[in-house]
């Protein structure tokens, strides 16, 4: 949405474009044609995180649509700040940690922190809410929504 936004501008028919102020991804879902060295080889179980993504994007994208990756229209990205954070042990940690180079390298004008939970798994908060990773990760998303820099809150790993 914000990506779209950027591109077409929000407001009357498109014509005025509203500023976002901030984007978190929490574990994002990257995923791509080519597999990185974090990701499985598996076909089955690549088919299977493909046909995930087309069910949440209704068919619309593909994995290796610019939606869903960084590429030169990330510039054009209308929020001053983004929020990423990701799973030590989650399979799609590396793709979430690429996209926050990549954005900070393509000429994009705002900052963008990288939290990283390690010994967890993709979105493990949802199913240990009560723990304190959860918690720190909580915390730092409520920093971010704040204004807050990322790494006054918790570790920060920019790796």
């Amino acid at each position: 949405v914000a990506l779209r936004a950027g591109w077409e501008g929000l407001g009357n028919g498109g014509a005025a474009v509203t500023t976002i102020r901030g984007l978190a991804l929490l574990d994002p879902h990257f995923w791509g044609k080519r597999p990185v060295p974090s990701e499985t080889t598996d076909e089955d179980t690549r088919r299977w995180r493909e046909r995930t993504w087309s069910f949440v994007c209704g068919g619309r994208y593909g994995v290796d649509d610019p939606v869903a990756m960084p590429r030169e229209e990330w510039r054009r990205l209308p929020c001053a700040r983004v929020l990423v954070t990701v799973a030590g042990l989650d399979m799609l940690s590396a793709r979430g940690r690429a996209y926050v180079h990549a954005l900070r390298a393509s000429g994009w004008p705002g900052e963008a922190e990288l939290y990283e939970t390690p010994g967890e798994y993709h979105v493990y908060f949802l199913n240990k809410p009560d723990r304190e990773k959860a918690a720190k990760e909580m915390e730092v998303l409520v920093n971010f929504i704040n204004g807050d820099q990322v790494s006054n809150t918790a570790s920060r790993m920019d790796a």
